[in-house]
């Protein structure tokens, strides 16, 4: 588990950013070239496979170098990265660096400036409402725009901070209370910080889109009708089992009358009995 949690920790965090950036772009360029361009669905499986392929490889080295090791001052192991060329380490950082940070924050901000920028001056024809009313649009999609790019600025920040911190600072920190203090404590809560980021947009769009909140709505409501519906199925299936089943009775004649005497079951060796079904 010491390889395989950072390995797989490492591509989740790789694929989810990447895929951020990915969504930036598309959205752009549905936009901005709306006459012009379309989304296949076999280019997006495309585009989706290769960020993952990307993703396992260039998180290989977290789960060739994380070990198990005992900390110094008690017993306890502890699982971290074990570089022998600390020059490598470095190297390998700063490319994480670039390609799951550095890289996507350009595409974001670049690709949803130009959305803002877009539909700042656009004019909606055939639109007869007021100005004020377009103008409100108009400032809410930016400010959703800017919402975005921002929490994802801040978001991974604090962890590529106090990553640079370890990798090109620690050797002047020989205090080891702020070394713990800083790998038990502070670098969990910004790791939490940057993963929470994929999923607080979904929210964000719901914030700031009254249609986004009507769709979810229809979502959940088509949910719970179809809830119902396979309960009512189900029922239903009940019922016709329970009077398409076979029931024997036994008839009497008694006076010139008939008389139906219902048996719950059918038990070898007694009386000869007749099936009204039959």
């Amino acid at each position: 588990m010491c390889k395989v949690t950072p390995y797989l920790q490492a591509v989740s965090v790789c694929a989810s950013v990447n895929t951020l950036a990915a969504i930036a772009v598309d959205r752009y360029l549905a936009i901005c070239y709306t006459f012009n361009y379309k989304m296949k669905w076999k280019t997006s499986k495309c585009i989706m496979f290769a960020i993952w392929i990307f993703s396992l490889i260039i998180s290989i080295p977290m789960a060739l170098f994380y070990q198990r090791y005992v900390q110094s001052g008690s017993l306890l192991y502890v699982c971290g990265e074990m570089w022998e060329n600390k020059f490598l380490e470095k190297i390998y950082f700063v490319g994480i660096c670039i390609c799951c940070y550095a890289v996507p924050l350009v595409l974001i901000i670049i690709c949803y400036s130009l959305i803002g920028f877009r539909v700042w001056n656009r004019n909606a024809p055939g639109v007869y409402k007021s100005n004020g009313v377009i103008h409100k649009s108009k400032v809410k999609a930016v400010k959703m725009l800017t919402v975005v790019v921002v929490l994802f600025l801040f978001s991974w920040l604090p962890l590529y901070i106090i990553k640079f911190l370890i990798y090109f600072q620690m050797d002047e920190y020989d205090n080891l209370d702020f070394v713990r203090l800083l790998n038990n404590y502070i670098v969990p809560i910004a790791q939490w910080l940057g993963l929470s980021n994929s999923g607080i947009n979904p929210i964000i769009y719901c914030l700031f889109s009254r249609k986004i909140r009507i769709r979810i709505k229809m979502m959940v409501k088509c949910c719970r009708y179809r809830f119902y519906d396979d309960n009512a199925a189900v029922e239903m299936n009940k019922q016709t089992k329970r009077f398409s089943s076979t029931r024997y009775f036994s008839v009497d004649y008694t006076n010139g009358q008939v008389v139906l005497r219902p048996h719950k079951h059918r038990k070898s060796g007694s009386k000869k009995q007749t099936n009204i079904y039959d």
